[in-house]
């Protein structure tokens, strides 16, 4: 019969956040983080761009992964851009190691059958108390969402010789586009190690594996890069909300406070978590009395809130899903990536304004306004099934 002040179900990004930042202020507490997999975090990476988070956030994210660059690049057809927007990832194994400089205490490879607001219960019966309980092991199924997909499976490369690749290439859709929109997205960790990722944004969930780790093959034989070995592989199919309400996110009967992706606390267009999840850690970190019933109630309103930020990125996600042809996909990031660059920060940290979003509309879209209007007024809730997801 162990007790814990706080109880984090689930080793994903977000739970893995809150602990760093409960053991680096609040040195008091005891954690414990109980993960269902043989060993938490997984692997992946997770990025960001500067502005979306505060510089404060910005310095504590930086001290845990060293992966940054000052500028980022996107390739379209008939353009090519560099943005003077920072860009920066943190890894599993750089969480991994900052949690090792803590006390948190650490299950792994038992799954947890029941969760109360003051209990957990593992796979065998055992019991142990806490008086904040979080649930973060993310979210198998959404029920009564309208979802599209960001699905990606990346291979990081060692290479024989110097790429010469100085920063990320975000977005590079000079490649065929099938499954919905198709681009290349690559990280320069070092002169000869890259991360490149196949992605796409697709009506499915599916990846085809094989497939696409020939497709990574030839994009990097095409740059002239030679390689040497593989390093690592990650994949990942994040939500892209068409069409839902918050309430098929977090239930109204559910009180035991949630994090990361089973809160809400995703990009509906992007599906990224890490600068909202970080953001929560942050102030969830700053509640004098933590228990239970007060995680809750702030998890529960800032998740709620963020939600209803994002009716508008809703509405983008169903011009892209819903009302353009597989041939006008690439036209859509095309004409977004020549607005101005503060337009584009804002629309990654979920800050936009009403001149922003006037901005993204204005003019001649790559979508037909007969179609874009019919999708507005046609879209529901109704429309409802079960999806499961694997989540990053």
């Amino acid at each position: 019969m162990d007790h814990f002040d706080v109880i984090l179900v689930g080793g994903g990004l977000a739970n893995m956040l809150i602990a760093i930042r409960l053991a680096t202020t609040r040195r008091d507490l005891r954690i414990l983080i109980a993960e269902a997999k043989g060993r938490i975090g997984g692997d992946h990476t997770w990025s960001y761009h500067s502005k979306d988070v505060t510089p404060c956030q910005d310095l504590w994210l930086s001290s845990i992964g060293n992966a940054t660059w000052p500028s980022q690049l996107v390739q379209f057809p008939s353009y090519k851009r560099t943005l003077a927007t920072g860009y920066r990832t943190l890894t599993s194994d750089d969480l991994r190691r900052r949690l090792a400089n803590y006390s948190v205490e650490i299950i792994l490879s038992t799954r947890v059958n029941n969760i109360t607001n003051n209990s957990i219960t593992l796979d065998g019966g055992q019991k142990i108390f806490g008086t904040c309980v979080i649930d973060g092991r993310g979210i198998q199924s959404f029920t009564n969402l309208k979802l599209g997909y960001q699905k990606f499976f990346g291979i990081e490369f060692e290479m024989f010789e110097p790429h010469y690749l100085s920063e990320p290439i975000i977005m590079d859709s000079v490649v065929d586009q099938t499954d919905g929109y198709r681009f290349i997205y690559s990280l320069p960790y070092s002169p000869t190690s890259i991360l490149i990722e196949d992605t796409y944004y697709s009506p499915n969930s599916s990846l085809n594996r094989d497939r696409i780790a020939n497709s990574l093959y030839y994009y990097a034989q095409s740059k002239g890069w030679k390689i040497k070995a593989v390093k690592r592989e990650e994949t990942g199919v994040l939500p892209v909300v068409i069409d839902g309400k918050f309430e098929s996110i977090w239930p109204s009967n559910e009180s035991t406070p949630r994090s990361g992706i089973r809160a809400g606390f995703f990009h509906n267009t992007t599906g990224y978590s890490l600068p909202f999840s970080a953001a929560a850690a942050q102030n969830l970190a700053s509640i004098e009395v933590l228990n239970s019933s007060n995680a809750s109630v702030y998890l529960r309103a800032e998740a709620q809130k963020f939600w209803n930020k994002q009716h508008y990125f809703q509405l983008l996600n169903r011009m892209l899903f819903v009302a353009a042809r597989n041939d006008e996909h690439r036209g859509i990031f095309q004409r977004f990536y020549r607005l101005p660059r503060p337009l584009i920060e804002r629309f990654y940290a979920a800050e936009l304004n009403i001149w922003d979003k006037f901005q993204i509309l204005y003019g001649k879209p790559p979508v037909s306004i007969c179609r874009a209007m019919s999708v507005v007024l046609s879209c529901r809730t109704s429309n409802k099934k079960k999806i499961n997801l694997s989540v990053k």
